[in-house]
């Protein structure tokens, strides 16, 4: 059996084709995003002690951000629905960019999710790979998504399925872990996604014609894996067919043949969407708007006509950078560096998504693509330094989008209570497995996940339809 194909007679309990994503979008808010005033407030929570979304709202400090962000043109907070516990859970002032999108909310679910990480450095790869660090299995989404894909085409591969867009400003951060994203675990070297810097990737399109080999390209390119070849002649005991075990060698013909196949990868780019371009937000000018172009750029590989991706990720650091380093890693101040970095993206990902009258072909179509808002953790309901919170990783909301969420499948999975931390929620995993299950790919292998990643789960199937009812709000 296939790679993300279900068991004989599983069929049944996926989504039905015509639900299903084509493609997914995801967005990850490095840094820990403050919930309180974004996709999870609660008025009532901190009211009486001045903490929550009350800590700078009392202040003074949430209306300034607002006002300096231009995001005063609705009410500050706006009803989204009830959670687990019946509590009345509003959109913040720092998502207004979303909120002018209702056909976007109206096909949203917030999952509250909870760990017990507190370091960066153990919570991102947590996050994005739904293992802990020395797992030999961790790896990002772009790793199960690029081999099903790949494995699914009697085809030759045309271009990568799955990307991860960076920006050159994360390299101050190397330590934290953020290549969890194109990690490929335990799935062969063919499963990794392409990772790019757009903001100082000018040269790669030019890079990837190889004009350094001149006419001699094929004579090089068949040099190499004639060579390959004969290595693993000698890998092939007497009288077998089948050679030993070699990860290194396999690793080495999956690179050599991704060179060979350059000119798909050069093919799927434009020149256009490396040129850099500058911004005003929130009062800040800022030369290189890195958020922007990997945005566009998603929606350009996700929407490619003859080669789309299947997957893309983009690594959110922020428009600038927060005092604490990733973008919305706000120890010392937090209303103003959330406000500006997350209504920036916002911005930016709600101009890429086709609305209710447009038919762009360029653009996401919220019945094609799922799109995930995925972060390592909250922000603290109390104050650390002179404006900022620390972090939380014991209730947090992420966010789909579109795909096979329809109105009628709306709303919130989970709860916190006073406390901030989560009474009932979604653990690192099961998001992970519903971004796949959105694809119509059974997520249950030795390379990805397994029953005990889905709480109260005594079966794959039984897994399957939790995952299915929590993130993405269907019932059997």
């Amino acid at each position: 059996m296939a790679f993300g194909q279900a068991p004989i007679g599983h069929d049944s309990i996926l989504l039905a084709p015509e639900r299903r994503a084509e493609n997914v979008l995801e967005i990850f808010l490095y840094g820990g995003i403050s919930q309180y005033e974004s996709f999870y407030c609660v008025p009532e929570h901190g009211k009486a002690k001045g903490t929550h979304y009350h800590l700078y709202l009392n202040s003074g400090d949430v209306q300034k951000a607002v006002d300096s962000c231009g995001l005063a043109d609705l009410d500050l907070t706006e009803r989204f629905g009830p959670d687990a516990l019946g509590q009345d859970v509003h959109l913040g002032p720092f998502v207004v960019p979303l909120r002018k999108r209702p056909d976007m909310v109206e096909r949203m679910r917030v999952a509250i999710t909870h760990h017990d990480l507190e370091p960066h450095e153990a919570a991102i790869p947590l996050m994005l790979g739904g293992r802990g660090l020395g797992n030999p299995a961790l790896c990002g989404l772009g790793a199960h998504i690029q081999r099903y894909y790949t494995e699914l085409s009697s085809l030759p591969a045309r271009g990568p399925k799955a990307w991860v867009l960076l920006h050159s400003s994360l390299g101050a951060f190397p330590t934290d872990n953020l290549r969890t994203a194109s990690a490929i675990g335990l799935h062969p070297g063919s499963a990794r996604p392409l990772a790019l810097k757009i903001d100082s990737s000018g040269e790669l399109t030019s890079l990837l014609a190889r004009a350094t080999l001149g006419q001699h390209r094929a004579a090089h390119d068949a040099l190499l894996a004639a060579n390959i070849a004969r290595y693993h002649e000698r890998l092939v005991r007497p009288n077998t067919l089948t050679a030993v075990r070699a990860p290194r060698l396999t690793e080495l013909t999956d690179a050599a043949s991704a060179v060979r196949d350059s000119e798909q990868v050069a093919a799927m780019l434009e020149e256009s969407l490396f040129l850099k371009q500058g911004i005003s937000h929130c009062g800040q000018t800022v030369k290189v708007d890195p958020i922007t172009m990997n945005l566009n750029m998603a929606a350009h590989l996700l929407t490619h006509p003859s080669s789309p991706a299947r997957y893309v990720c983009v690594i959110d650091g922020g428009l600038i950078p927060a005092d604490g380093g990733g973008g919305y890693d706000t120890h010392d101040e937090n209303p103003h560096t959330q406000a500006r970095n997350l209504s920036h993206t916002l911005n930016g990902l709600c101009a890429i998504v086709n609305g209710p009258d447009e038919h762009d072909p360029r653009k996401l179509d919220l019945d094609k693509t799922l799109i995930v808002l995925t972060t390592e953790f909250g922000r603290t309901p109390f104050q650390q330094g002179k404006k900022g919170r620390n972090h939380w990783p014991y209730g947090f909301p992420v966010v789909f989008i579109g795909g096979p969420i329809r109105a009628e499948n709306k709303g919130i999975f989970g709860a916190c209570g006073p406390d901030a931390r989560a009474v009932t929620g979604s653990t690192p995993q099961e998001n992970r497995i519903a971004a796949l299950l959105a694809l119509g790919i059974w997520p249950f292998a030795n390379e990805s996940f397994n029953v005990a990643d889905v709480p109260d789960a005594l079966s794959e199937p039984d897994a399957v339809l939790l995952v299915l009812k929590r993130q993405l709000g269907y019932t059997a």
